[in-house]
């Protein structure tokens, strides 16, 4: 039996939060209000990575943008008195990224990208003391593809995803949708549950 070579699919994952009120609003309207940007940051950069292969004026239609659905979440680790969060997972994939190859310098310039929304969103990154402390915004690049990077900007995939339910949870929604759930089975009492 032969089996047809497929090109893996590759996904840009990101995670987006926020627990406190910012110059855009509360907690779920500063996502709401900054999911366009973030669609528009990504389109941008793809452009710029594919140019010029391809024609910028279709070229979002090539883009799947998948939004997990808002989840209320408790903070992990910083401030005990801080706000839960509200969170939310990103999945993009698509013919756009057909062409190109993962790689750290447009991981990086990508990851600059979402710093500066944070930025228009209030948060200040330089001024804080505080270690996974409150914040009005924040987005975290999860993995794009196979993509390894460790660098003191960026690290890709990562490095806490598996310990980190709030990325998790959104991003099984989001491949439920377009894989299909998972069937719980019965063990039978061979396997404990």
């Amino acid at each position: 039996m032969t089996y047809a070579k497929q090109k893996p699919e590759l996904k840009l994952v990101i995670s987006i939060g926020s627990n406190i009120p910012g110059i855009l609003g509360d907690p779920i309207r500063t996502i709401a209000a900054m999911r366009p940007h973030i669609e528009k940051s990504v389109i941008e950069w793809n452009i710029a990575l594919n140019h010029p292969k391809i024609d910028s004026q279709n070229f979002d239609k090539s883009l799947s943008f998948q939004w997990a659905p808002l989840f209320e979440t408790d903070p992990l680790g910083g401030p005990i008195d801080q706000p839960r969060f509200i969170n939310t997972v990103l999945v993009v994939e698509g013919e756009g990224f057909a062409s190109v190859t993962p790689n750290e310098k447009a991981a990086k310039c990508l990851m600059k990208k979402f710093l500066e929304l944070e930025k228009i969103a209030g948060r200040e990154r330089e001024n804080t003391e505080i270690i996974w402390g409150p914040r009005s915004l924040d987005i975290d690049f999860i993995s794009w593809g196979g993509l390894q990077i460790n660098t003191d900007t960026l690290i890709l995939p990562h490095p806490r995803l598996s310990e980190r339910n709030f990325v998790l949870i959104p991003l099984a929604e989001v491949l439920s949708k377009t894989q299909g759930k998972p069937t719980r089975i019965s063990s039978q009492n061979i396997w404990p549950e």
